[in-house]
């Protein structure tokens, strides 16, 4: 079961470096204000750079819990799959629907409630 893990974890962190090397070579071809032709298409353009800046964000987070579950399964100490905040197992179904959670559901929950506290 942690081999299918592992082998989606892979998948998704090839998937997110794909995804950067895409943008960068995207941000590659800058455009300059001459290039465009009123205010609109600036205020669209710029609209477009916060939506990718914000996205990449997210990849790169993202990426983080990936690399950080894959050494918790090449550590072979048993912490994969153990809640971070709790020490108790997150539960199978959780980890096949995004296997790079720190915390179980219940954990989480907290968390979010304490945060809109």
């Amino acid at each position: 079961e942690v081999l299918k893990l592992k082998e989606v974890l892979l998948k998704t962190r090839e998937g997110l470096y794909e995804k950067s090397r895409e943008r960068k070579a995207e941000g590659m071809y800058e455009i300059s204000r001459d290039d465009l032709a009123d205010e609109a298409d600036l205020a669209s353009v710029e609209t477009a750079q916060d939506v990718g800046m914000k996205l990449a964000e997210h990849d790169r987070h993202k990426l983080n819990l990936v690399e950080k579950a894959l050494k918790k399964i090449e550590a072979n100490d048993g912490s994969y799959g153990l809640c971070e905040g709790t020490g108790e197992p997150i539960g199978y179904r959780r980890l096949e629907v995004q296997p790079w959670v720190l915390y179980s559901l219940r954990y989480q929950e907290e968390l979010e409630r304490g945060r809109r506290a």
